[in-house]
């Protein structure tokens, strides 16, 4: 899922940005931190695919999977066969398009921006093979590529600081970073930390320009009051390297500071735990020791299953005498060279269990939730049988897990030694309620679907089904929920189908 894939990128990017701000943004060593900048953004939309797997889910990662879990039941969450509206995710989505969108635009008006300028100016080849392009405009000296832009003022005041800071930034390939950044920002432009990012890239593309015309002879207060009183002008192209950029007492304080140690690179290791920390936080659970789940699967109920009367007994579930046999006379493996894979990936695992789950009707009234997981073996044909709890949470969540397991349809088998064979496979399966609203409103869903309609009572009110779901969540102090006798002596013959009693916050 796109959403849970950008969120996990931006995580890594406001992670690397805290690192970078408070261990090496002072430093002045400028092409390091350059390459680290662009090194920790590629990496955070690297970290996301790497798939990592767990015998036991960390705090960490049992959050991750809390929130990949949300997203997946929320694009789940109504049916349009009951006319529901959308739910938030959907227009999460419809917000995160715009957004890209926006980006597009705003990234096309520049070019056709710059396009116009430069069709505007005269233009003449340098010695280096640049393309300077002289306007009449009041505008600050920028480069693009192998572009120069640059008014006739200033090449009348300052052409030869101005034209050598331009040309670092070409020779440098500044311009690259820059359109690296822009498309990083199509994708995270609702993240801060990836605008951060960008603007601390360009800054240490000013210091790294800056040196090089230090360099090249130019005095350094000379340059420095060139600066000062470019300061004025406007910055028009955010996607080009400009002469005057932002932090103008920064870079004149780059230019006057000590040269850093090279030992001041090793804070870059920091970025090490980080990352290894946010592969923890991407990480699958997967209960790989058969001791500990037999250990747990004994003091666990045993798998729970629906009658027809609406009661509970144990029940083990069907299997077909030829896998039966099968499963008598061929090896379950643990861990194989390639791991069974659910057809799509994890992330259509996750909408496969939470778009078929049914949350029980006795459950949800205990407030019951948490997580069961489910083991299973993946046949060599794909097939998933013997399915088990072997950690479970109530009798009816148990057999509800167990029951959308049976549903599955064919897995990619595991493969060792080139040979498809079969597996033992693990997956938590997490129930959650959300809140007293939802659990009413799912009461009368269910009394609904059985031909039943409850009396809903706002405040010692009768209200109508349209009247509670437009209920504000925050305004409901308590959702008390009556069934048969228990309504019956309260609101005689109008609550023998169940009452729902709503008491809102004064």
């Amino acid at each position: 899922m796109i959403m849970v894939y950008q969120l996990k990128v931006g995580l890594c990017l406001i992670a690397f940005y805290l690192v970078w701000k408070l261990l090496l943004s002072r430093e002045t060593l400028h092409r390091f931190n350059r390459v680290l900048l662009l090194s920790v953004t590629a990496l955070a939309f690297l970290l996301p695919w790497v798939k990592l797997t767990l015998n036991q889910p960390t705090v960490v990662s049992e959050g991750m999977i809390d929130i990949e879990g949300l997203f997946v039941m929320a694009v789940d969450d109504a049916e349009p066969s009951q006319g529901a509206s959308w739910s938030w995710i959907g227009f999460a989505y419809i917000i995160y398009i715009v957004g890209v969108v926006v980006m597009l635009l705003w990234n096309g008006c520049n070019s056709w921006r710059l396009l116009h300028l430069l069709r505007r100016s005269s233009t003449q080849r340098l010695p280096g093979g640049e393309l300077l392009h002289v306007v009449k405009d009041d505008v600050s000296p920028f480069s693009y590529f192998h572009h120069i832009v640059v008014s006739e003022q200033d090449m009348h005041d300052a052409a030869g600081e101005i034209l050598t800071h331009e040309q670092a930034h070409i020779w440098l390939r500044h311009s690259f970073d820059v359109l690296f950044m822009d498309v990083v920002l199509l994708f995270q432009w609702w993240n801060p930390a990836a605008w951060l990012l960008r603007r601390e890239l360009k800054q240490v593309h000013e210091y790294e320009a800056d040196e090089a015309v230090l360099k090249r002879g130019v005095d350094a207060q000379q340059y420095q009051l060139l600066l000062i009183r470019k300061s004025v002008g406007d910055q028009l192209f955010s996607m080009a390297n400009n002469l005057n950029y932002q932090s103008l007492k920064k870079r004149i304080r780059m230019m006057t500071t000590k040269k850093s140690s090279r030992w001041q690179q090793l804070r870059a290791l920091a970025v090490v735990p980080v990352a290894a920390l946010a592969l923890v936080a991407f990480a699958q659970p997967e209960v790989k020791n058969v001791e500990e789940q037999v250990e747990q699967a004994v003091s666990t109920p045993q798998p729970q299953m629906a009658t027809p009367d609406g009661s509970w007994k144990a029940q083990t579930l069907p299997l077909d005498p030829q896998t039966l046999q099968k499963t008598d006379t061929t090896k379950v493996f643990d861990v194989v060279e390639q791991m069974p894979e659910f057809p799509g990936g994890t992330q259509e695992l996750m909408q496969f269990l939470y778009s078929n789950i049914k949350y029980p009707k006795d459950a949800m009234e205990a407030d019951m939730q948490g997580r069961v997981l489910v083991t299973f073996v993946v046949n060599a044909d794909g097939q998933v049988v013997e399915p088990q709890v072997v950690k479970g949470v109530c009798p009816s969540l148990d057999a509800e897990a167990l029951r959308v397991v049976g549903l599955m349809p064919k897995w990619k088998p595991g493969m060792q030694k080139g040979q498809a064979v079969r597996v033992k496979y693990t997956i938590p399966i997490s129930f959650r309620l959300q809140g007293e609203k939802e659990k009413a409103i799912y009461f009368i869903k269910n009394a609904e679907s059985m031909g039943a309609e409850p009396l809903l009572v706002v405040d010692g009110k009768e209200v109508t089904k349209a009247v509670l779901e437009a209920l504000d969540q925050e305004k409901i102090d308590a959702i008390t929920v009556l069934r048969g006798v228990a309504g019956e002596k309260v609101y005689g013959a109008k609550g023998k189908n169940g009452v729902i009693e709503v008491k809102l916050k004064k």
